[in-house]
């Protein structure tokens, strides 16, 4: 299923530099893959030996259910990655505001559920980007996701937005992880995440440790009348 556009993004590649990071990228992406596909067999050998004294049938049966749903995100994930480096964005106008706003609030439930705090700083009000809403929402999540994975109870992560020049800026941080790196799952939600962001002509930066993911799309230029023949300035 992957081969062709695997293909496809190799040609439309401009440059070798492109095509070594796009096939790091992907490897990564199918390293992450393969863990929970290590950790499946592992409980379906446990599973096969059922009968054996002191094996729980249902924790291994819940494991495996576990790691089926995460392989399955996790393959669905490359395959997003690797389309994103295919097809182009989308050019279109839309609210930053409209696009962030539910998925802020969808993460703030599952932050609280785990013990962690949410500051947002908010533009007032949020600007109009050009650029593809759905890439946009994508990669927000996929920094949100990452953010959280790093969490611990009593953390606090942190978003920002400002503008800068023509630019709206949006910035997730988690101030208080140090040392502690990203695994194959969150790389490649971030890698997911840079494609979705530059993809669209827009900017991306990302540092580790501690977390800090910043994006910046081109606001809307404001449409100007058009002059008759005879007006002046």
């Amino acid at each position: 299923m992957l081969s062709p556009m695997i293909a496809t993004c190799e040609d439309t590649c401009v440059d070798s530099g492109s095509v070594r990071k796009f096939h790091d990228e992907l490897m990564n992406g199918l390293h992450a893959v393969a863990q929970p596909l290590t950790i499946l067999r592992a409980a379906m050998e446990m599973l096969s030996r059922s009968g054996a004294p002191g094996i729980d049938r249902k924790h291994y049966l819940e494991i495996s259910t576990e790691q089926v749903v995460r392989a399955c995100d996790l393959f669905s994930a490359v395959q997003d990655l690797v389309a994103s480096n295919v097809t182009k964005a989308q050019h279109a106008s839309f609210d930053l505001g409209e696009v962030l706003e539910p998925v802020i609030e969808a993460h703030a439930a599952r932050m609280q559920a785990r013990g962690v705090g949410l500051a947002v700083v908010r533009p007032e009000p949020w600007q109009k980007v050009t650029g593809d809403a759905d890439r946009t929402e994508q990669a927000f999540r996929a920094m949100l996701n990452t953010a959280l994975s790093l969490a611990s109870h009593g953390d606090v992560i942190e978003i920002y937005t400002s503008r800068a020049a023509e630019f709206a800026e949006i910035t997730v941080k988690h101030p208080q992880r140090h040392g502690k790196g990203l695994n194959s799952s969150d790389r490649l939600s971030l890698s997911l995440a840079e494609v979705n962001i530059v993809s669209q002509l827009g900017k991306y930066r990302c540092a580790p440790d501690p977390f800090c993911c910043w994006f910046a799309l081109p606001i809307e230029k404001p449409v100007q009348p058009e002059r008759g023949p005879f007006q002046v300035n």
